[in-house]
């Protein structure tokens, strides 16, 4: 067996020093497109333009974390300006006995530019047994935890989270169904106002880790709980997928960031994958002045194979990330802080240690872990300066990167 190990305390001290810190953090500055029977119909824009001083690897190199298996539309932002993400997005009630929605997005950096079809979905709501339940389908994301719907133009920052990224290839976007049970708790047993959510979803595999028709099925719960000036909330949830000749598609012909495709070498996963996730966030509201905090961790079990056209291994490896945010807001003004890290422990059988060098999944201990901080100032009710600094060490030990950007946010109601 050819094992690799990786060490404890670099990731264990980093945590312990910064969870004091760390105890409040950071919900979005615009909300995440929602659905229900409870909405009113709406047409609006969003988009996200942004200058940076540097970027994560150079013009032409794959970003690769040692020891990780990526996909998706993982790829950092690059140098200079980009339009990071525009998003249209509309909802229509249909006499309250039906709801569609769908969003339109696009980007454009480094020569490339796309636009696509990113959602579109139709629902109800009934009840039964005096619980609202809650019937999607169609191309839609995953409602496991907001963190896996990134975008630019909605989030607080400008780069996705690395455990989007690599554990989910940035956004879940995918064709499926969702049933979900949506309810209050009656206020005298937790003292405030409590809501819940519990569902599953299922769907088709078009999105990492899975492949196109060999699916994915999650399951979740959502519990909210308010008393005064005090919010929580947390969440809870599980998803199994499953891949056949998975590729690394990132740098594929026609969307290959400046990447010849020389570089890029073609390996293929076929295997499970079995993630986990919590989150759990706080915030306090006290005159003008708002903190908010959230702490996340997700596992990914990874167990299969990984081939060439040559040679291959079997691969188990569970992978972990963690991701902690805080923030503090006063009025038009806020300072933000986020802290990440990911680990992993491959185990490889049937294989030489030449194959996994060349896989790029000799980890050797290397965690991916990037600090980012943010100051936004909504000078304006459509529009939000955002300033960021981020320290970066996820592509391998050896390279830390700093990145200074500017950017602005901008959303706009049509209807």
């Amino acid at each position: 067996m050819f094992k690799q190990t990786r060490t404890q305390p670099i990731q264990c001290s980093r945590l312990i020093f910064l969870l004091p810190v760390l105890s409040v953090i950071s919900t979005p500055a615009i909300a995440h497109q929602k659905a229900s029977l409870f909405e009113d119909n709406y047409l609006k824009v969003l988009a996200a333009v942004t200058y940076r001083n540097n970027q994560i690897v150079e013009n032409g190199e794959i970003w690769q974390p040692n020891g990780f298996l990526i996909g998706g539309e993982s790829i950092p932002t690059e140098k200079g300006v980009s339009l990071d993400d525009v998003q249209l997005q509309g909802y229509l009630n249909v006499n309250h006995q039906y709801y569609v929605a769908a969003k339109l997005s696009g980007h454009s950096h480094g020569g490339d530019n796309s636009v696509e079809l990113e959602n579109l979905w139709f629902g109800t709501e009934m009840y039964i047994a005096q619980q609202r339940l809650q019937l999607e389908a169609g191309k839609m994301t995953t409602d496991v935890t907001d963190t896996l719907n990134y975008h630019a133009s909605a989030d607080t920052f400008s780069q996705a989270p690395l455990s989007a990224d690599i554990l989910f290839g940035r956004h879940f976007n995918d064709i499926g169904v969702r049933a979900a049970v949506v309810g209050k708790i009656n206020p005298r047993y937790l003292g405030g106002n409590s809501d819940y959510k519990i569902g599953f979803e299922v769907f088709n595999g078009d999105n990492f880790p899975a492949t196109s028709g060999e699916g994915s099925i999650s399951a979740f719960s959502h519990f909210n709980f308010q008393y005064d000036n005090f919010h929580s909330s947390a969440k809870f949830w599980v998803m199994y997928s499953e891949a056949e000749k998975r590729a690394d598609l990132r740098y594929s012909q026609g969307h290959n960031h400046g990447v010849s495709q020389d570089v890029t070498a073609e390996y293929y996963f076929s295997g499970d994958t079995l993630n986990t996730g919590v989150y759990f966030d706080a915030s306090w509201q006290y005159q003008r002045w708002r903190v908010h905090g959230e702490f996340e961790w997700m596992q990914a079990q990874v167990d299969g194979q990984i081939a060439s056209t040559t040679q291959s291994a079997y691969i188990e490896a569970p992978q972990n990330s963690y991701r902690l945010t805080t923030f503090i807001e006063r009025e038009q003004h806020s300072i933000h802080l986020q802290y990440e890290i990911l680990s992993t422990q491959n185990k490889f059988t049937q294989t030489t240690p030449t194959f996994i060098t060349q896989a790029g999944l000799d980890n050797n201990g290397f965690e991916p872990n990037r600090i980012s901080a943010s100051w936004r100032y909504a000078f304006h009710p459509n529009f939000v300066l955002r300033t960021e600094w981020m320290r970066d060490e996820s592509n391998e030990p050896s390279q830390v990167n700093n990145v200074v950007s500017l950017g602005i946010q901008w959303n706009y109601d049509l209807l």
